[in-house]
């Protein structure tokens, strides 16, 4: 009769294979959970600030790193968090590309009639850098390493990076279930979908050409939530063309990349060492086979 230790044992080695065949679907369930369980919090105690909580989906991929692939693995998805060595032109586009449209939009509403509220904030460039330092914490460290670096190269088996990337879209935006009726509804949710499918076909190229930089998708994620202040500026119908106007610019951004790359995102195969350095390849059986 098995003691209770070889029970345990062997209840443990059956999770870690379970998680192993299904390394995806078991992540989208620890991300969605961990970060939703404040969900019902909120609905009795809306003081709290947010019914999600961003860390979330990081806490899911180093417990599944943890399971699957053990220290190596979690060392090695850390070590593309600050994997900063890349083209110069790579930080521009990711610090300054999400700004840019943003406050392309903002020109373009104002343009067309738009009426800016008389009370509107107008941060100061300390405000900024603070609302910079706090959104890269909680929300690009939260989200990113996890849906670029776990998620994603998982995803790439047996896709193209195209479909990839907007299955990941979709997903990722699912994760923001709790925030309707908070930030979206009915009105906004159409473009700001969109929007979230377009900026992770976006990222998965930047991704693809990095060599599977997790630091570099974390400050365009944050760069773009650092200028959403704008949104508070328009009640409305301005503030409704303003998120079709911004997620038309975006629409742009990710049609430029695809009509340049492909549904590969790269113009030319990567090579196999650089799939590895990427994390688009994976020497793990079980890797290329989970769904």
């Amino acid at each position: 009769m098995p003691t209770a230790s070889a029970r345990s044992a062997g209840s443990y080695s059956g999770l870690v294979a379970f998680a192993r065949r299904h390394q995806l679907a078991v992540f989208f369930v620890f991300a969605y959970a961990l970060s939703w369980w404040a969900w019902i919090w909120y609905l009795f105690t809306p003081a709290i600030g947010a019914p999600i909580l961003s860390f979330g989906p990081f806490v899911a991929a180093v417990a599944m790193l943890a399971l699957v692939g053990g220290r190596a693995a979690v060392r090695a998805w850390l070590g593309k968090i600050v994997h900063w060595r890349v083209a110069p032109w790579w930080y521009a586009l990711a610090l300054l590309g999400p700004p840019a449209l943003t406050f392309g939009a903002l020109a373009v509403n104002l343009a067309v009639g738009a009426a800016a509220t008389p009370d509107r904030a107008v941060p100061t460039a300390t405000d900024l850098v603070a609302r910079f330092a706090t959104v890269l914490v909680l929300v690009g460290l939260g989200e990113e390493p996890a849906w670029r670096g776990y998620a994603l190269p998982r995803l790439l088996a047996g896709r193209s990076a195209l479909a990839a990337a907007l299955l990941l879209g979709v997903l990722h935006a699912v994760w923001h279930l709790p925030l309707f009726g908070v930030e979206y509804d009915l009105a906004n949710g159409v473009p700001w979908l969109i929007s979230v499918l377009c900026v992770s076909v976006v990222i998965a190229w930047m991704w693809l050409h990095t060599a599977g930089s997790l630091l570099l998708p974390m400050l365009l994620h944050t760069a773009n939530n650092t200028a959403a202040f704008v949104w508070q500026w328009f009640t409305g119908a301005d503030q409704l063309r303003l998120w079709w106007i911004w997620t038309g610019l975006w629409l742009v951004a990710a049609g430029a990349v695809v009509a340049a790359t492909g549904p590969r995102l790269v113009r030319r195969p990567l090579s196999a060492r650089q799939k590895v350095d990427s994390g688009a390849a994976t020497d793990d059986h079980d890797l290329r086979r989970s769904t």
